[in-house]
């Protein structure tokens, strides 16, 4: 580990982009170096600074505020329940020497299997009203909602069993996930890492 207070998401150059000291964070250096950070903020903001098209957050005011509800319900309700109950369940032994209170556990499950139930039905939905192949979230094609709740789904195929969580209970999310490793783009950023 480098304790060099320079390096590193809590190192000074760090802290200067982002005083939050977490990734993501992203400086646009083809707009004056911009600094933006948190996921939701920076896919609202690409999409908003290079996205022409206006597909990706939405053109009226309807269609952005449909697709923010998913990006927003990823990023608020999804993201921080499953990575607080994957720490939970794998970190905490191993940071504090004991396993994680139950009642802890208990909770982050629960309320992953809630969240899960209405990305479920949300899914479910989508694909009767628009076919199966056009099952996003917000609309009949992929926008920031699904970019970024695609990974934390991914990770489900990796970290079901830690997270307590069988695919075959949520089958409109298990194709989800199949459709969107489908994606060329997903498959060339999971061609350049592994777990």
């Amino acid at each position: 580990m480098d304790d060099d207070p320079k390096k590193g998401v809590k190192g000074e150059e760090y802290l200067k982009i982002c005083p939050n000291g977490r990734t993501p964070a992203l400086v646009d250096h083809k707009n004056n170096d911009f600094v933006v950070w948190e996921s939701g903020a920076i896919l609202k903001y690409l999409a908003s600074k290079y996205d022409d098209s206006k597909q990706y957050a939405g053109k009226t005011a309807e269609e952005q505020a449909t697709i923010d509800e998913w990006l927003f319900f990823q990023c608020t309700g999804f993201s921080p329940i499953q990575g607080n109950l994957y720490f939970a369940k794998h970190f905490w032994p191993k940071k504090y020497n004991e396993d994680a209170p139950k009642n802890v556990i208990n909770r982050f499950r629960d309320e992953n299997y809630r969240v899960l139930n209405v990305f479920e039905e949300r899914l479910k939905k989508q694909a009767e009203s628009l076919g199966e192949d056009k099952a996003w979230l917000a609309y009949g094609h992929p926008t920031i909602a699904d970019i970024s709740t695609i990974p934390w789904f991914i990770l489900l195929t990796k970290f079901g069993e830690v997270l307590e969580v069988k695919l075959e209970d949520y089958p409109n999310i298990a194709k989800y996930i199949k459709r969107s490793q489908a994606l060329p783009s997903v498959q060339k950023i999971y061609s350049q890492f592994s777990y």
